[in-house]
């Protein structure tokens, strides 16, 4: 028999039957799901699919924020033979019903009812649809002309049906899941992963980043995203760890400090942020506590006075954040190595990777005793890692994809003559074989005098200040290079207190002589002087709202998607550079 997720995930639950597998909050209260009972519920839900007529290689799709009837729905699609088409649920209507007909989707998993009208909006979409599957028991509009294609996850579960399924049928090359990219360059495209590509990850992982079944998995990031479909799923259920669910971005410290995790899947995004609090809560502290933390900060790891300073001062931050973190690891996007650097003084290790979903998605990862901060780490085993003499990395190996969905001509444009997979991203190996990420091809900026900038690093210098939220560097066949930058609201209220100065509306304070002059001061003082001159930032246009997923400005990773901006903001641009 080959090994297929399935199969290594039921020899797994057997052998950890009695461990928790997943745990949820509910009213207020901590829930847990055991591998017995995870197992008995794929094996339910795997013969209703098969009940309902499922047969090998049917696209079922997932819709839905991450929780137990996710992985139940994943692994049970997986189980009868179907492949599974998971949904961000922040693509827009639109994009969820042009994915779901690309696919010809025959069943629809979905979480609720505002999910739902996003797939009812587009009749065409769901013409494929053989049945809806409602995880929460919403009334449904008794007039809904597709009231009988759906159904509810409780009825589902009422009735018992027979274990008629041979587990022998499917092949670890056979296709389990077409994830449609988020795409930041354009329309969304479905790559089609097979057992294989997701398990020889997961053991090439294993190896330089091992968890046990005592790790505790906090889950936060979108499961429809491969970095946590993968590393927060899939490896903790293969290795019978806990995985816990977060009740979402806004509620993941105070999860944190009830979870007490020790993995978790993140992007530069989140560190960011929790940078910025710690900071805050510092510098509004007394003159002597901010003495003793920047004095703590420069203390030589390992040595008598760190270890003295870790007990007094760092430990208190890292029970703020559970305080049991083994490591964390970040993908997504670029980790800015100041804020890599400042956590792992504080006690907690991130271990950024890189990768994307077509190769399942890890090509390299820092190792726990092996991290050099500022690269993305070595290559995992069983990939090959070649860089073009263009810089592109190109890559080979077992976690390659097959291809994209009905896509011929997309699939054949991102191998080259050797079949090399292209993964658009520039960047270079060391010496020791830790590869650096400079940026995506297609990103790069090329000024009108033919200087090539990669903004996603300029971007790492504007987002790490502390005014600023986040930033987008434009300037492509332009004389110059200028920035779209939204401040950070909590740092410029401070600010503005300090000054005595009245605190507006975002909207008004974005043109005020005030505001103005003081992100152009820190431009001169602290930004540009760390650019080459021909990167250095001349203009910038503040903007009042953030840049988000609602307006399908960011992918579901937080990466900026530019072109979407840039529309956005035509008129902001264009400002900067009419004299």
């Amino acid at each position: 028999m080959e090994n297929t997720i399935p199969k290594l995930f039921f020899s797994v639950a057997l052998k950890y039957s009695h461990r928790t597998a997943l745990s949820y909050k509910k009213e207020g209260a901590y829930l847990n799901l055991s591998y017995k009972k995870l197992a008995e519920k794929i094996e339910q839900l795997r013969n209703v699919l098969q009940g309902f007529g499922v047969l090998n290689g049917d696209k079922i799709a997932i819709l839905s924020e991450n929780r137990p009837e996710w992985a139940i729905s994943d692994l049970a699609i997986m189980a009868s033979g179907g492949i599974v088409v998971p949904l961000h649920s922040t693509f827009s209507s639109k994009v969820i019903c042009n994915v779901l007909k690309h696919c010809q989707a025959k069943i629809l998993f979905v979480s609720n009812i505002e999910l739902l009208n996003k797939v009812l909006f587009n009749k065409e979409s769901i013409s494929y649809l053989e049945k809806i599957i409602l995880f929460e028991k919403n009334s449904i509009d008794g007039q809904n002309i597709f009231l009988n294609k759906i159904t509810t996850w409780e009825t589902i579960f009422l009735n018992k049906t027979e274990n008629n399924f041979d587990r022998q049928l499917l092949k670890s090359d056979d296709p389990c899941s077409i994830i449609y990219t988020s795409g930041t360059t354009g329309e969304p495209k479905g790559a089609i992963l097979s057992h294989k590509n997701f398990l020889s990850n997961v053991e090439a992982v294993y190896k330089v980043v091992p968890i046990t079944e005592k790790d505790v998995f906090l889950s936060f990031l979108p499961l429809s995203h491969v970095l946590e479909r993968m590393a927060g799923h899939y490896m903790p259920l293969l290795h019978g760890a806990k995985i816990v669910y977060s009740e979402g971005i806004k509620h993941l410290s105070e999860n944190m400090k009830e979870v007490k995790p020790t993995v978790m899947i993140s992007v530069p995004r989140i560190f960011e942020k929790f940078h910025d609090v710690i900071w805050d809560k510092i510098n509004s502290s007394s003159s002597v506590k901010q003495t003793i933390f920047k004095w703590a900060l420069k203390q030589k790891m390992g040595s008598f006075k760190y270890k003295v300073v870790d007990i007094l001062v760092f430990k208190k931050i890292r029970q703020a954040m559970g305080g049991r973190f083994r490591f964390i690891v970040s993908g997504g996007a670029s980790l800015n190595k100041q804020v890599a650097k400042f956590f792992n003084k504080l006690g907690i290790l991130i271990l950024e990777g890189y990768g994307l979903t077509e190769t399942s998605p890890v090509v390299a990862v820092n190792h726990i005793n092996n991290h050099k901060f500022g690269t993305v780490g070595q290559i995992v085993s069983g990939t090959d890692v070649i860089i073009s003499k263009e810089k592109e990395i190109l890559v080979k190996g077992p976690n390659v994809f097959l291809g994209y969905y009905n896509n011929n001509k997309e699939t054949q444009k991102c191998f080259n003559e050797n079949n090399w997979f292209c993964t658009g991203d520039l960047g270079f190996l060391d010496e020791h074989g830790f590869l650096t990420v400079i940026g995506r091809k297609k990103e790069m900026l090329v000024t009108s005098g033919g200087k090539n900038v990669w903004p996603e690093q300029i971007e790492n210098f504007l987002n790490n200040d502390k005014f600023i939220s986040q930033s987008m560097v434009v300037g492509n066949k332009r004389r110059f290079i200028s920035a779209l930058i939204v401040p950070d609201w909590q740092e410029l209220e401070i600010f503005f207190k300090g000054k005595n100065l009245p605190f507006q509306n975002h909207f008004n304070l974005v043109k005020t002589p005030e505001v103005i002059a003081l992100f152009n001061e820190r431009l001169e003082t602290k930004i540009n002087p760390e650019l080459n001159d021909y990167e250095k930032i001349k203009k910038i246009s503040l903007l009042p709202n953030e840049f988000s997923q609602i307006q399908e400005e960011l992918t579901p990773t937080l990466k900026l998607r530019r072109h979407i901006i840039e529309k956005h903001h035509q008129n902001a641009i264009e400002s900067m550079y009419i004299n």
